[in-house]
C-alpha cells in the first residue's frame, strides 16, 4: 500500500524550546506544542537498538568482579539463561555456595546497579518470561532497555535530546516498551481555550 505523505505539521519545523522538571521535553512545531517524556522515549529506541538482529553489547570487564547471593530460586533461573545474559553484556558464573560471580557488564551499567539489575530479570524470567527463548529474551530486553535509557531527572546531553525529539516528531517513536505514549500534544487552539483566548 502506497505511504501516504506527511501532513503538512509533521513537515514543519520543530524547535526544542526546552526541558521541565528534568523529565519533559517542550517542542514546539507548527501550531502546536509537543511535551515528550524523554525517558519513555529514550527506553523505546534502545528497545528498538537491542531488539534488532545483529545487536551487540558493550561490555566492560570489572576490575573487581561483583559476587551476591541471590534468592536460591533467582539464582537458578540466572544460571539457567546464562548464554541469553551473555547477548546483553553480562559475564555470570556460579561461584558456590549459591553465589554468582559477574565478570563483564554492560557499558552503562555501574557495578553497584549489577546486583539489582540482575534481580530484576531473575524476577521477570520466573513470572513467566522464561516459558521459551522468545518470551525470555523479551523479558531481558524490557529491563535492559529501561536501565540504559536517560531517567527522569537526569541533566541530559542536548545533543542527545536532539535526536530523541527527531525520531518522535518523525514518528518512529510513538510508544515505551510497556505501551504508555510518549508524547502528548497541544494545539494553540486548546492552549488559547485553556486561557479564555479562543
Amino acid at each position: 500500500a502506497p505511504v501516504p505523505p506527511p501532513s503538512l505539521e509533521e513537515e514543519a519545523p520543530w524547535r526544542l524550546a526546552g526541558e521541565i522538571l528534568q523529565t519533559y521535553l517542550i517542542v514546539e512545531q507548527g501550531d502546536a506544542v509537543h511535551l515528550i517524556d524523554k525517558h519513555a522515549a529514550h527506553e523505546r529506541m534502545q528497545f528498538d537498538r537491542m531488539k534488532a538482529a545483529g545487536y551487540q553489547p558493550m561490555a566492560q570487564a570489572l576490575l573487581a568482579p561483583v559476587v551476591f547471593t541471590p534468592a536460591p530460586e533467582e539464582g537458578e533461573v540466572l544460571l539457567n539463561h546464562l548464554p541469553l545474559l551473555a547477548q546483553f553484556g553480562f559475564a555470570c558464573e556460579a561461584f558456590g555456595g549459591g553465589a554468582l560471580v559477574v565478570r563483564e557488564i554492560p557499558d552503562y551499567l555501574e557495578p553497584s546497579q549489577v546486583e539489582p539489575a540482575l534481580s530484576e530479570i531473575a524476577g521477570q524470567l520466573l513470572t513467566g518470561g522464561g516459558a521459551d527463548p522468545q518470551a525470555a529474551r523479551d523479558a531481558v530486553l524490557h529491563t535492559m532497555a529501561c536501565k540504559a535509557a536517560i531517567k527522569g531527572g537526569w541533566v541530559s546531553d542536548p545533543a542527545e535530546l536532539r535526536v530523541l525529539v527527531d525520531r518522535v516528531q518523525r514518528g518512529e517513536v510513538k510508544y515505551c516498551p510497556h505501551g504508555r505514549p510518549v508524547a502528548v500534544k497541544l494545539t494553540k487552539y486548546e492552549l488559547e481555550k485553556m486561557f479564555r483566548r479562543a
